[in-house]
């Protein structure tokens, strides 16, 4: 009994020795079992090291230079050649009194607090160099209306033209023309009357990039809206400044609309403030 397990032990193993000896023999012919002969070797696996991850290349050369647009075409833009003052004709210095008349009065009763933000006239020196600076002649109504009123202290809560344009001073005139003819020689000869033109005269901004200008380029001074990332507009404006201060008068004292539906309305701080047309 003792005798035939002894040999049934031995058969075993002899059996595991064997199908060992046919798995290491297949698996290193057939060239797929390189994991299994490491593992099957009594000798450690070779320290394997990491391919070493390429360097980002960064060139020395200059860039190519950037080609800036060329304009063919006259783009109006004059600075620093503006000519000298001529008086304002008494007619349109009524008119546009008139008008400032009927806005302060209703600002002084109903919203103090944009009352307040207009400023003191300006001078006829500071106007003259503002003119010079644009290189442009500076509409009459223009003039008239900067001799009352030289802009408003800041904007939110100061008085806006509907509806929310910002009455200029002489300085942001000036600034804001000279801003505009940059860009405009820098982006190419289809912007030039498109999205600016150098005989456009800001009179008031928006804060956001837009405002109203007067076209001067047939010396008319038709009033017009620009938008910085679009196109000029006349659509929806009076044909002069003085009409489009009539009509704010107008709504101010009526609370009616006015430019596409835009109406007055009193903050709690007591200050202008005008809805979006519904």
């Amino acid at each position: 009994m003792r005798k035939g397990r002894g040999r049934a032990a031995v058969i075993a193993v002899a059996s595991i020795v064997i199908v060992l000896s046919l798995v290491f023999a297949v698996t290193a012919r057939s060239g797929h079992g390189k994991a299994t002969t490491l593992w099957l070797s009594s000798e450690p696996p070779p320290w394997i090291t990491p391919p070493t991850p390429a360097m980002p290349s960064y060139s020395t050369a200059a860039p190519p230079p950037t080609t800036r647009p060329t304009l063919t075409v006259d783009s109006g833009c004059r600075p620093g050649q503006g000519p000298a003052l001529e008086p304002v004709p008494e007619a349109v210095t009524r008119r546009v009194d008139a008008a400032w008349d009927r806005v302060e009065r209703w600002l002084r009763a109903k919203a103090p607090t944009s009352a307040a933000s207009l400023r003191p006239p300006a001078t006829i020196e500071r106007i003259a160099e503002t003119q010079k600076r644009v290189g442009v002649t500076l509409p009459a109504e223009l003039i008239a209306s900067l001799l009352r009123h030289d802009g408003v202290t800041d904007i939110g809560e100061s008085f806006s033209l509907p509806p929310f344009n910002y009455p200029a001073s002489t300085e942001t005139v000036a600034g804001q023309a000279k801003v505009m003819c940059e860009v405009l020689q820098s982006t190419g000869d289809e912007s030039v009357g498109h999205w600016w033109h150098g005989r456009f005269v800001p009179v008031a901004v928006s804060g956001g990039g837009d405002g109203l200008f007067l076209d001067q380029r047939a010396g008319t001074g038709r009033l017009g809206e620009w938008d910085h990332e679009g196109s000029v507009n006349f659509d929806r404006w009076p044909a002069t400044l003085t009409e489009l201060l009539e009509q704010t008068a107008t709504a101010l004292e009526t609370g009616g609309t006015v430019v596409g539906g835009y109406r007055p309305v009193v903050t709690e701080n007591r200050a202008l403030d005008w809805d979006f047309p519904r």
